[in-house]
């Protein structure tokens, strides 16, 4: 069974939109799939990954991204899970009122 990866990453507040649009390139490059959630990405790994593997994939990745982009001040969450994560959005409505 394939192991998937959740990534949020938070920049530094200084970081510039071009540090931020490299390290975005970097993780793409790695297979990484960038959400519309701000700082959510995801990556799958192949069946009979190890999950230690996958984590130490999706740091490195991070680190990587983050040194070509020149960035040095960031905060990374992972999570590897064998269940796929869900994701789905919701608009708002116009009630009968208009509102």
């Amino acid at each position: 069974m394939p192991f998937h990866a959740v990534v949020t990453v938070d920049l530094d507040n200084g970081v510039s939109s071009t540090a931020r649009t490299k390290f975005n390139e970097e993780l793409k490059k790695k297979y990484f799939t960038k959400h519309k959630l701000t700082t959510l990405w995801t990556v799958v790994f192949a069946a009979g990954a190890v999950r230690e593997a996958a984590v130490k994939y999706a740091r490195d990745s991070i680190d990587a991204a983050a040194a070509i982009a020149g960035i040095s001040t960031y905060e990374a969450f992972v999570s590897i899970s064998e269940a796929a994560p869900v994701e789905w959005k919701k608009a708002a409505r116009e009630t009968v009122l208009g509102r």
